[in-house]
């Protein structure tokens, strides 16, 4: 708590007490957890295309070239037109991770629907990977966590934000984990978690990924038609 409040007066108001950004605290880590990350401090930035990239570490040179397979496998969906304005935050999974990920702290990323923000969790960029550290799963590329993210971003332009908050979650992260080819759990994973009777996360989204895959297959591969029907 203390290197946060130190960040923030730092940051943004060097000349302000002690007590006075306490009082200021909640507001302020609530406003940037939904609207603005890069009040938090993020000491590395960079640009790549369309996509600023802030970290808490240096950015990895491998990680362009991880944006770009991530952008190939947006590119099959036929919600994509083009390059995606987005920003990417790259936390070490600490306190930044803690304040911006609020009631999601175990996942691997989340997206900010008003902003574009995609705020990712402890990564290795260096060989494409994150590793949740679960009892069962929890693996996947960084670069398939980037491209499930914004697969969020183009079903809210293409959709609308109100019609995405109100498709069922097996639909929304189903399609989103179906574009990135890639989930938290294998089938092996999924084997093992129920047998043991386990009510890990993940599951919905697997399942997910496996009934968006079927409906496309039926239905001609038609993005429209699965997010319409009933």
């Amino acid at each position: 708590m203390k290197r946060l409040l130190s960040a923030l007066r730092a940051v943004l108001f060097p000349k302000m007490s002690a007590w006075a950004t306490i009082a200021l605290l909640p507001v302020l880590l609530l406003a940037s957890a939904i609207y603005a990350p890069r009040l938090l401090a993020f000491p590395y930035h960079a640009q790549f295309g369309t996509t600023d990239v802030y970290s808490v570490q240096p950015i990895h040179p491998r990680l362009g070239a991880e944006l770009a397979r991530a952008d190939a496998l947006l590119a099959q969906s036929p919600l994509y037109t083009g390059p995606v304005t987005r920003q990417i935050y790259l936390t070490d999974g600490g306190w930044r991770w803690t304040v911006l990920a609020l009631n999601l702290r175990g996942a691997a990323a989340l997206r900010r629907a008003l902003n574009n923000a995609i705020i990712v969790n402890r990564a290795d960029v260096a060989n494409d990977l994150m590793d949740l550290h679960w009892p069962i799963g929890g693996r996947r590329s960084l670069s398939s966590v980037v491209a499930h993210e914004t697969t969020h971003i183009l079903e809210t332009q293409h959709f609308g934000l109100v019609k995405g908050a109100m498709s069922p979650q097996w639909m929304v992260e189903g399609y989103a984990d179906y574009v990135a080819q890639e989930s938290s759990l294998s089938d092996d994973d999924v084997r093992r978690v129920e047998a043991k009777h386990d009510p890990n996360p993940a599951l919905p989204y697997y399942y997910g990924r496996r009934r968006v895959a079927a409906v496309l297959a039926h239905n001609g591969g038609s993005v429209d038609r699965l997010f319409n029907q009933n």
